[in-house]
């Protein structure tokens, strides 16, 4: 049973300097609206979440340099409150529409440790890429969610790098032939064209699916032989992605990289989640994700 809209919004540290804005699904006073983009690259997740009639004092909580803001959504009568987004505020703005006045948030995930970390390391020989890895992560002040079937590169000459964060990630995990992106504040690691393993949901005509899947084929870059040779890719990969495109009812808990299974009339399988989309409104008819799932490769 999914009714009665919920929301929670805390920005900052909650009970402290921050605020907390909420509504519990009977109090219908308060009015939130977001859209939120998710996917599996390496550029930062963005959100944008506009907030009716807040009192000045509460603007102003919002308005402080990297911000950070987790916005938790879901249904009372359901899965109860469950974070949809984390991210810093790049931007924030009010203005007045008629009656109301309007406070605008833009969201960046991981905006803060992205764009200012910068490391300096040294390995002796034979290190591992896990261990860089790790290091980059607690340099950054965030946690790592690797997928299970990752298999790391070694360094038998060692390892030296000094540079971004963000650039050090890109250079051990390609040569890993893997992948990394910010989900909710934490760094995830898959292997290039792998999943994060775990099975979010099941959507069918009865559990949140909305209308009939859309074909989608997406063209892909081929790497050249030597790409090939250091990333550890297939010579035989195909040179195209195919899958569908699904709207549901909103689905916090899923993130790219998961697993979800779509049972129709259309098609039945498991996919993974390569990006998506959520609105919300809970004055209005959004309440939904959008999702592009792509076919699983077999090894």
């Amino acid at each position: 049973m999914q009714f009665n809209r919920i929301f929670r919004l805390i920005a900052g540290e909650e009970g402290g300097e921050g605020l907390l804005i909420e509504a519990d699904g009977k109090n219908d006073s308060l009015r939130i609206e977001f859209d939120i983009d998710k996917d599996l690259t390496q550029q930062t997740n963005k959100s944008s979440i506009k907030i009716y009639n807040l009192t000045d004092e509460s603007c102003k909580k919002l308005e402080v340099d990297d911000r950070v803001c987790e916005l938790q959504v879901g249904y009372a009568e359901d899965i109860g409150l469950r974070r949809i987004f984390l991210g810093n505020v790049t931007y924030v703005t009010t203005r007045r529409e008629g009656a109301d006045k309007i406070t605008e948030l833009e969201l960046a995930d991981g905006q803060d440790s992205l764009r200012d970390t910068v490391v300096s390391l040294g390995y002796s020989a034979g290190v591992s890429a896990k261990t860089v890895l790790n290091d980059v992560a607690a340099q950054m002040g965030v946690t790592t969610q690797i997928a299970p079937d990752m298999e790391f590169a070694s360094y038998p000459a060692g390892f030296s790098f000094v540079g971004k964060g963000r650039d050090c990630l890109s250079k051990i995990l390609d040569a890993s032939g893997a992948t990394w992106s910010v989900q909710n504040g934490a760094l995830q690691v898959i292997m290039a064209g792998g999943s994060t393993n775990i099975k979010a949901l099941v959507f069918s005509p009865s559990s949140g699916l909305i209308g009939s899947p859309e074909r989608i084929v997406k063209g892909v870059t081929r790497p050249d032989e030597e790409a090939k040779k250091k990333r550890k890719v297939k010579k035989d990969k195909k040179a195209k992605k195919a899958g569908w495109k699904i709207k549901s009812l909103l689905a916090p808990t899923v993130n790219p990289g998961d697993l979800v299974r779509v049972e129709s009339v259309t098609v039945t399988d498991w996919f993974r989640v390569e990006s998506m989309k959520h609105r919300g409104d809970t004055h209005g008819r959004e309440w939904y994700s959008e999702m592009e799932l792509i076919e699983l490769v077999s090894t």
